[in-house]
């Protein structure tokens, strides 16, 4: 019996000693540079403090840049297209990735142009990555790539 008892002991000893301290289990979690091959890399980052990046964000932060454009059918020479702070945009998330250099999206967006008398109606859509990078103490977009983004002519539906 007292054999039992001091060998269940020492198990129970051997064990509590293998567990890591949650001390350093948090460190673990909150350094991002450990964390960016976890799922929960972008938790990571905001326990750093650091604001988080929204659909919200990349539309306004996308005012001025220029992307290069296709047309949906193929059939339309391409162009550049500058997102301007006037017209209808919406932006939706669809893939958030932390990496060694920051934080890229793949967003779904749309677009249209607000055309003057006699103008087309241009309508864009598709899949974007953007690229953000931790500088100055914010999170600065700087890069946009075209994967799917193509224009339309005439009204949308």
């Amino acid at each position: 019996m007292n054999r039992t008892v001091l060998s269940v002991a020492a198990l129970l000893l051997v064990l509590t000693g293998c567990v890591p301290s949650p001390e350093s289990q948090s460190k673990v979690a909150t350094n991002p540079a450990a964390a960016a091959g976890n799922a929960g890399a972008l938790q990571a980052v905001q326990e750093t403090g650091r604001p988080e990046v929204t659909a919200e964000k990349i539309a306004g932060d996308m005012v001025g840049r220029v992307v290069r454009v296709s047309g949906v059918t193929g059939a339309s020479p391409a162009t550049d297209w500058t997102f301007e702070k006037d017209e209808f945009r919406q932006v939706e998330i669809r893939e958030k990735h932390l990496d060694e250099h920051g934080l890229t999206f793949v967003v779904f967006a749309t677009t249209r142009n607000n055309p003057a008398a006699g103008e087309d109606h241009v309508q864009v859509s598709g899949k974007l990555r953007v690229h953000y990078e931790w500088s100055a103490g914010r999170w600065m977009l700087t890069a946009i790539e075209n994967m799917t983004f193509a224009y339309s002519l005439g009204l949308s539906a």
